[in-house]
């Protein structure tokens, strides 16, 4: 009699604490995305208000140095740039200095130049609530960015947390939303 009651319970309880365990990881990994649009903006403090390069030159071998790089001296702590849910994070970009990461920057923001470190400055994008800077990006693509004209929404996590994944935006809050909402009905990856 009290196996079938525990096993009645663990039966009723189970699904509730996956509910819990899945909301818990998403606001963790919203939380890593707010930290990175702070990281942005005290990298942008002290480049002159140039938002984070997606690449810059780098050592001798190597095509460059990834943002995530660059921001670790604002972040203190590779952990923010993993989403707890993602199973297959970037483990490194091929020809390039990264670290591991489930998250993208957007390439119209950051990408300007192509190879040569090239970004915009935050006060030329006129509404920055309204541009995507960082986005969850498939760990299967050994990427570091989103180029929403060239790529489409395939490069971006479609369905990590409960049918959509996390975003921030240029003025650093960050929120969950489902993919297509960033493209319909206002594009939300241009500047």
């Amino acid at each position: 009699m009290v196996v079938a009651i525990i096993m009645l319970l663990a039966a009723i309880l189970f699904p509730v604490f996956e509910t819990v365990m899945a909301k818990a990881e998403g606001t963790s990994c919203l939380s890593n995305m707010r930290n990175l649009g702070m990281a942005v903006r005290l990298y942008a403090d002290d480049y002159d208000d140039g938002i984070v390069p997606a690449s810059v030159g780098g050592p001798a071998g190597y095509f460059g140095t990834c943002w995530d790089v660059l921001l670790q001296s604002y972040l203190r702590n590779q952990g923010i740039l993993l989403c707890p849910t993602d199973e297959t994070p970037t483990s490194s970009v091929p020809g390039r200095v990264s670290l591991p990461h489930s998250y993208g920057i957007n390439f119209s923001l950051a990408f300007v130049g192509g190879y040569n470190g090239s970004s915009l400055r935050i006060f030329e994008v006129e509404q920055p609530a309204q541009v995507i800077l960082f986005c969850e990006i498939e760990g299967s693509y050994h990427t570091f960015g989103v180029s929403y004209p060239d790529d489409g929404l395939e490069r971006v996590a479609q369905d990590r947390h409960q049918g959509g994944s996390n975003y921030t935006f240029l003025d650093g809050h960050a929120k969950w939303t489902k993919p297509e909402n960033t493209t319909n009905p206002t594009d939300l990856w241009e500047p």
